[in-house]
């Protein structure tokens, strides 16, 4: 059996006519070659006009899908919704540049306090929350200039990181300070058109925010209990927002200084620490609205 013919759009030649009735034979040849070669034609018409209408087709279809909205909101749009009434965590790393605090068995307290901030700061990040930091480097930073980086953050959480020194040898464990106290920062009256008093500063001590904390620590590091106390300390009684300080551990106890020099036990810290963080978020009554400033006339 002959292989059938290929497609061709070109004519063929005619076929030798049979030695019977010549001219109508040649005639029927011609015929049959010109309906051929129009059939043909008209196919390769067709499928070149297909393609810009199918092509407009799809372009319909993408542009339908651009400027159609979507019935609900996109997750991006939702995570950036809650990620905007995250407060930022002011992170302050103790001490630093000619202030070394506590120093023991190798350890300066102001190098722990920075790797510690650090390791904080991106978990904090990695969990959503905007972050500070009072110092990213070994510098001396003053009392005041801590302070006055969360005071100038509308919303804001102020976490300083340290680490303890005793006279006795065998004292252990994590403890977690809050303020006595707050304390308004330095700001009399001021003269915007009309006199009028600064704004009272947050009732939030910061107990709540110690509890969270240093409940994370002992769960997480299994150190000894030291509580959350009340204690008269300038950037934890100077800031507007709820602040802590927080006493890693002791560098003059030798086992507490054996496991603040390894990596993963400050993990553990700055895991415990970020969980403190988030559950007190988690569990924080909504602010206030403030009352809306009627204008003197």
């Amino acid at each position: 059996m002959d292989a059938p013919e290929q497609l061709d759009l070109f004519t063929r030649p005619a076929a030798p006519a049979t030695p019977s009735d010549p001219e109508m034979k040649s005639h029927s040849t011609a015929k049959l070659r010109r309906h051929r070669f129009l059939g043909k034609l008209a196919k390769l018409w067709r499928v070149q006009n297909a393609m810009p209408c199918v092509g407009l087709v799809v372009l319909a279809g993408c542009l339908t899908f651009i400027v159609v909205p979507d019935d609900e909101p996109s997750p991006e749009s939702r995570l950036a919704a809650a990620l905007g009434s995250l407060p930022t965590v002011v992170i302050d790393p103790g001490h630093g540049g000619s202030d070394d605090g506590a120093r023991s068995h190798g350890l300066r307290e102001k190098d722990l306090s920075l790797d510690l901030a650090l390791r904080v700061e991106k978990l904090l990040r990695f969990s959503g929350f905007p972050t500070a930091l009072t110092r990213r480097e070994d510098v001396f930073v003053t009392l005041p200039a801590r302070a006055a980086v969360a005071n100038k953050i509308d919303n804001a959480l102020f976490v300083s990181l340290h680490f303890n020194h005793s006279r006795d040898s065998g004292a252990t464990g994590v403890e977690t300070f809050y303020a006595t106290e707050k304390v308004p920062p330095e700001s009399g009256w001021a003269w915007v058109g009309f006199v009028s008093k600064p704004e009272p500063v947050s009732t939030d001590d910061g107990a709540d925010l110690a509890g969270y904390i240093q409940t994370a620590l002992v769960s997480r590091t299994e150190a000894v209990n030291r509580g959350i106390k009340r204690r008269e300390l300038y950037v934890v009684r100077h800031t507007r927002c709820p602040a802590v300080l927080v006493e890693g551990g002791f560098l003059n106890n030798a086992l507490d200084a054996r496991l603040l020099s390894n990596g993963e036990y400050l993990d553990r810290l700055a895991k415990a620490i970020v969980e403190g963080v988030v559950t007190y978020q988690k569990n924080r009554p909504p602010p206030a609205v403030p009352p809306q400033k009627v204008a003197a006339h």
